[in-house]
């Protein structure tokens, strides 16, 4: 060894030949540019997210929307809740095959019923990150069976930015469908089967005498829902760290996982109806 290849005294370790190591680059584009990015140029933008995830904007994005709807909702659809709530305990009794409460049993749920509706938009604050953070940890189980290096933290990045990207969309669609209904037609609408109030999905177009595991796995089948779940594949395999994980392999791992959880609700509505 000659004297040039003794690193000096305090100098940082050299590295051996052949040793690598990774350079974290910063991000290149910015909250608004990476929201116009996920609806129009998925990989880039999630190879940006590979390079820096953020949470705090798609988050209060995903919030935002949430109140935007809920509150906008509210005032076109000016639902009965009484009424609403109470067709649900009659419907549930007869699904049951037991008799009608009594009236007092019926204010009693009713009223509950009532007050979580009221305070319902206050809980887009704990459930819209919430449910970031649980989808980002059945994916992750996921992605690690397929030895992904990804971590948790873009896992839930590219989560978040997905889903407020489609969800603004989603908003959208559903603001200028609801303003083109009538009166009548929104008097009809029944705040509890969302997929009945956009045509959006196939469970719209069924009756309501179709079977509710029917139902479930109709109302599954969702423009958006698919949307969705193809940035989610994308951005899957742009975090993945590997070369050998495509977006067709990350695809396969996402749409299972969707058709098993479609399968449960098929399974739970074919129980509690």
């Amino acid at each position: 060894m000659s004297q040039s290849d003794i690193p000096e005294y305090g100098a940082p370790p050299v590295p051996p030949p052949g040793h690598y190591e990774e350079v974290q680059e910063p991000a290149r584009l910015g909250p608004v540019q990476r929201f116009i990015g996920v609806l129009f140029s998925p990989g880039e933008t999630f190879a940006d997210v590979n390079r820096k995830a953020t949470l705090i904007a798609p988050i209060i994005i995903g919030i935002i929307i949430a109140l935007a709807g809920s509150t906008f909702f509210t005032w076109r659809v000016n639902p009965d809740w009484d009424r609403i709530l109470r067709d649900q305990v009659r419907k549930g009794a007869e699904r049951s095959g037991q008799p009608m409460p009594s009236e007092e049993v019926i204010q009693q749920q009713v009223s509950i019923g009532k007050a979580i509706a009221k305070f319902a938009p206050l809980f887009a604050i704990i459930v819209v990150p919430l449910y970031y953070a649980i989808l980002a940890g059945i994916f992750a189980l996921g992605l690690m069976l397929m030895q992904a290096k990804a971590t948790f933290k873009k896992i839930m990045s590219v989560v978040a930015w997905s889903s407020c990207a489609t969800g603004v969309i989603a908003l959208l669609v559903t603001i200028g469908s609801l303003m083109l209904k009538d009166e009548a037609s929104l008097k009809e609408i029944d705040p509890t089967r969302p997929a009945t109030i956009t045509v959006t999905n196939l469970g719209a177009f069924l009756d309501e005498s179709v079977s509710a595991p029917i139902r479930a796995i109709a109302s599954s089948i969702d423009i958006f829902t698919i949307w969705f779940l193809i940035l989610l594949s994308i951005g899957f395999a742009a975090i993945s760290g590997s070369r050998k994980i495509k977006s067709s392999k990350t695809g396969t791992l996402v749409f299972s996982l969707w058709i098993v959880w479609v399968l449960l609700l098929a399974g739970y509505a074919s129980f509690f109806g």
